[in-house]
């Protein structure tokens, strides 16, 4: 067989290769020849053969189509069928996965944040809405549609084994556990190496963790018990009010900026102050939130904007009174709350004077800002304690004295 006539033509070479491929190069190389085909898959590549294996070599005509292998095709067929299955079952990461989903939880995922082209949401619902499904469902969904590939999830540090493991369980999603035993033993920046991470917000916000985090392109963030990211306003009488913001708050800020998709995760968005949670907003959008200490007139107009419009596309909440199975039927039992007035007897109004007057001799009764705050936080924890036992407030008393008494032989 002349060389020339293998140029440009598709061959079948059983000894290199179990598929057809196409000649695009050949040069005589002493008693052997260098071929250089293209293969079905589009790779290049290089190889020599003897004068054996020219021989077995059979030209393919254009006009001759070779049957495909009934397996192959089929799977091919399949991998196409899962490819576009989302554009005809809406709920398809639903089918996919092992849990059977909840009206509210189909709202949110389906109705609220699968919409939007660009996620910035805050899902707010109470405790035991299943916060983490939902935003399992959503990974899934975006994953299904090839819309997100590198994913990071910042839980508090207890939550990271719940999360990798419900992911797991229930969508066949892996995700690493990055902490700081894990990162020192990789020799490769494994915040790039990896696409799927779960990691802790408080080894996350450390100086020399954050900015390689901050470094990453990734297509989604949510972070869980999102509450923790505050920052306040901080006012003094011979300036300015300015922001004060904690490290977890400027962690999250600076991922908030740079990525497309931001879910946000906490049961107590709002918890009495007007000032953190406008601050708390604007990590979902700084362009439509505006600054308080800025513009403390718009705080008011922002509550109403998010709790009393249903229809806003940046936050979702629900009580615990409106969750209901898919029969309509409430998910948990209705609290009743009520006040129940008592009197104290002569020796247990004499025990709760006792421990006042102590916590007074050892606590500064004066102070003001954070320290006031945290000495009437104190006084309310032994308080309530004596409303438990008398075992309860001794154990507490107990262990306050050996403390102090350690803090004083430092001191000395």
């Amino acid at each position: 067989m002349e060389l020339q006539e293998l140029l440009n033509k598709k061959i079948k070479l059983p000894s290199q290769f179990p598929r057809p491929v196409k000649v695009e190069k050949i040069e005589l190389l002493g008693n052997h020849y260098k071929l250089w085909v293209r293969k079905e898959d589009e790779l290049f590549e290089e190889i020599v053969i003897t004068d054996e294996e020219l021989k077995e070599i059979q030209v393919i005509s254009d006009e001759i189509n070779i049957p495909v292998d009934a397996k192959y095709l089929s799977l091919l067929v399949e991998s196409y069928r899962i490819r576009y299955a989302y554009s005809y079952d809406p709920y398809f990461a639903v089918s996919l996965s092992g849990i059977q989903t909840l009206p509210h939880q189909i709202e949110a995922v389906y109705g609220k944040m699968l919409p939007q082209p660009r996620l910035r949401f805050l899902l707010a619902d109470d405790p035991g809405a299943g916060k983490t499904i939902m935003a399992g469902l959503y990974i899934k969904e975006m994953k299904l549609r090839y819309a997100i590939e590198k994913i990071l999830i910042i839980v508090p540090a207890n939550l990271r084994i719940q999360w990798q493991d419900e992911l797991l369980r229930f969508f066949n999603e892996y995700f690493v556990i990055v902490d700081a035993e894990l990162d020192k033993q990789q020799a490769l920046n494994i915040w790039q190496k990896e696409n799927q991470i779960i990691t802790s917000i408080d080894y996350a916000k450390q100086e020399g963790v954050r900015e390689r985090i901050w470094q990453q392109n990734w297509d989604i963030v949510i972070v869980d018990e999102a509450h923790k990211c505050s920052a306040h306003t901080k006012r003094r009488s011979n300036r300015s009010p300015e922001r004060e913001a904690t490290k977890r708050y400027q962690l999250v800020e600076k991922l908030a900026l740079r990525q497309n998709h931001f879910l946000l995760l906490t049961a107590t968005p709002h918890y009495g102050d007007d000032d953190r949670f406008a601050h708390f907003l604007r990590l979902l959008d700084p362009d439509v939130f505006p600054e308080p200490h800025k513009f403390p007139d718009e705080i008011k107009k922002i509550k109403e904007l998010i709790f009393h419009n249903k229809n806003n596309p940046w936050i979702l909440r629900r009580l615990k009174e409106d969750l209901c199975d898919l029969n309509g039927r409430p998910l948990f039992t209705k609290r009743h709350t009520i006040t129940i007035s008592f009197k104290l007897s002569v020796k247990e109004y004499e025990l709760y004077e006792a421990v006042t007057n102590y916590l007074n001799r050892f606590l500064a009764i004066k102070g003001t800002g954070s320290l006031r705050q945290s000495i009437a936080l104190t006084r309310t924890v032994f308080q309530r304690r004596l409303a438990s036992s008398t075992f309860a407030t001794f154990f507490l008393l107990f262990s306050s004295s050996i403390i102090t008494k350690n803090c004083f032989l430092s001191y000395s």
